[in-house]
């Protein structure tokens, strides 16, 4: 009976523990994809505004 149960509660935790892992691991990396694309596009949109100064 509390073999059972001490497995049973190992399992809990570890479940628990992998799902707010997966959840942090899965912000960090959006976070990280925002960083990247925020710079490519301020380098876009400065690349367009030279090309609009050049032609005028």
């Amino acid at each position: 009976m509390f073999y059972s149960f001490e497995l049973q509660m190992a399992g809990v935790i570890l479940l628990t523990a992998m799902t707010v892992c997966g959840i942090s691991l899965w912000i960090k990396r959006r976070k990280l994809e925002k960083e990247s694309i925020e710079p490519v596009e301020q380098e876009s949109t400065e690349s367009i505004e030279q090309d609009v100064s050049e032609n005028q």
